[in-house]
């Protein structure tokens, strides 16, 4: 359910009576975002985007935003509004960083690995998330809105069958995990990253996170072992395997995704070219030489 940022305006008693002026805030693909000022306050105001409750449960979204936010590691959440689940947080000034820039400056990325990390080991959430089985939910959505899908898909699919079999063998603890890192969701204030954005915030695998995290950049092979190396302390051969059969993974989640968000969602993006981008990233990812040596060793 989407409402309008003017009732979301008029529904907050703290802000009733105050003049205050808004704008929207480019960046996303699934909602509606706007900066609202309030003297020398600033707030940001997040409307969840048409169609997004199929995807996503806000309920357990709110729980992670919150926790993140008394965490320290996301902005904090001032005001929510049920049942739109519109959420009101602090406004960090900061950088909102870029894939080229991130991809370009390795310490940057050992400082993004950290505050992953910061989260991984300091926060709980009530909601679990399993990419496999998010997919293969995501498939009624298929059927239901003649979702057109590339013709090699089943095979994709194969490929994610042994994938998830071989992530069975020595299972890492489960943590928070945020699941989503394009590059906007990331804020640099100077001092720390903050992390932004928990609609797929859940108790996961770490590694499918470090995984997105990596299938988001365009890293080398190097910068890889160098999140592997930052995460862990040394490198890990069999963690660095782990991470780079996620990356396919994530591929197929969120190619699914987008196919399904080009019949239903409202905003203006471009989804098919998208989604098309990331199963040719999969087709190149699970032809990899090494891609038996990562099922085995993993």
């Amino acid at each position: 359910m989407s409402i309008p940022i003017e009732e979301v305006i008029e529904r907050i008693p703290s802000w009733k009576d105050k003049e205050l002026r808004y704008e929207p805030l480019g960046g996303g693909i699934t909602n509606h975002n706007y900066t609202v000022y309030i003297g020398k306050e600033e707030y940001v105001v997040r409307i969840p985007g048409a169609g997004t409750e199929i995807f996503i449960n806000r309920k357990n979204e709110l729980d992670c935003s919150i926790k993140t936010g008394n965490a320290g590691i996301a902005p904090k959440v001032i005001h929510h509004l049920e049942p739109e689940y519109v959420t009101v947080v602090q406004f960090i000034r900061g950088e909102t960083l870029t894939t080229s820039k991130i991809a370009g400056d390795d310490n940057l990325i050992k400082r993004i690995v950290n505050s992953i990390r910061t989260l991984h080991e300091n926060v709980v959430f009530k909601s679990t998330f399993d990419p496999f089985e998010t997919v293969r939910n995501y498939m009624h959505y298929v059927k239901l809105y003649s979702v057109p899908l590339p013709d090699d898909i089943e095979w994709m699919f194969k490929v994610a069958e042994r994938i998830e079999m071989a992530m069975q063998r020595k299972k890492p603890r489960s943590t928070a995990c945020h699941n989503d890192y394009l590059s906007e969701n990331f804020l640099d204030d100077g001092e720390k990253i903050w992390i932004i954005d928990w609609e797929y915030g859940g108790m996961g695998d770490p590694y499918f996170d470090l995984g997105d995290f990596a299938v988001e950049h365009p890293f080398t092979r190097e910068q890889e072992e160098l999140i592997i190396k930052e995460y862990c302390g040394e490198m890990k051969k069999r963690k660095l395997h782990r991470m780079l059969l996620h990356k396919i993974v994530s591929d197929l989640w969120w190619g699914v995704w987008a196919m399904i968000q080009s019949k239903i969602s409202k905003i203006d993006f471009d989804f098919c070219s998208y989604a098309h981008a990331r199963f040719e990233r999969l087709r190149n990812n699970a032809h990899d030489d090494d891609f038996n040596t990562w099922i085995e060793t993993v």
